[in-house]
């Protein structure tokens, strides 16, 4: 992919293998190396971000990558639009994956019930520029032990080994085409819920503040997961990290 390039972006620098691709961003955005929107893209992550203070195994073979989007007027569920993005991306590409592709919120893509994609989004203001890191599975034969029994890849699901560049220029056509609307505040929530993960399920969200339990009602317009309580109050979470969910 060394001579890859998408409209989007002025520049686009490719690695054979770096700790992180949000790392390099972050480094020459602070060096005023790079300009405008730029994308870094990696064979290989030693130390790939996941969220919190997960890793993220990144192995030759799979998507590493990080745009760097200068200027944006969003400040949240950029990675509920992302989302959308890649799972309308795959199934485009791969239509016999759609019935068990779905998106888990707020930042992950599951392939019949085992991750596949992760997505993370940081805002670095004073720079004026949003991350947007994409982690993705798609040619990994074997994951490490720890994993082996939650990650999937496209190429051991489908039994072929898929086009990473190709990928990844859909995902970007998709970004860029649905950009506008999603600026205007039109999220497409229905979309997200028709191939939501949790939609339907008993799930437990964690938040900085407390745990909280319920039936999960899909995202509203904004990219809440919304949580019918026990006292059948349905409340809007913006932030957590759902730790468990089952079938209601």
């Amino acid at each position: 992919m060394k001579d890859f390039h998408h409209p989007l972006f002025d520049e686009v620098y490719h690695y054979e293998k770096l700790i992180s691709t949000s790392k390099q961003a972050t480094k020459l955005i602070k060096n005023e190396t790079a300009q405008g929107n730029f994308l870094i893209i990696s064979n290989q992550q030693t130390g790939g971000i996941g969220r919190g203070k997960n890793n993220w195994s990144s192995p030759p073979g799979g998507i590493w990558l990080t745009a760097a989007l200068y200027g944006l007027s969003v400040s949240s569920s950029l990675t509920i639009f992302t989302g959308i993005c890649i799972h309308k991306a795959l199934c485009d590409l791969f239509p016999k994956i759609e019935t068990d592709l779905n998106i888990k919120w707020p930042n992950d893509i599951y392939l019949n019930d085992k991750k596949l994609c992760g997505i993370l989004a940081s805002h670095n203001q004073s720079n004026k520029y949003h991350l947007l890191g994409i982690g993705l599975n798609s040619n990994i034969d074997k994951f490490p032990d720890e994993i082996s029994e939650t990650a999937i890849s496209l190429s051991n699901f489908l039994g072929i080994e898929v086009e990473n560049e190709l990928i990844i220029t859909k995902i970007f056509d998709n970004f860029t085409e649905d950009f506008p609307e999603f600026v205007e505040g039109n999220l497409n929530s229905k979309y997200y819920n028709n191939h939501s993960l949790l939609k339907g399920k008993e799930i437990i969200l964690d938040t900085d503040f407390d745990q909280y339990a319920g039936l999960c009602k899909g995202i509203n317009k904004s990219g809440a997961i919304q949580i019918e309580l026990k006292s059948g109050m349905i409340q809007p979470f913006y932030a957590g990290s759902v730790m468990d969910w089952t079938d209601s």
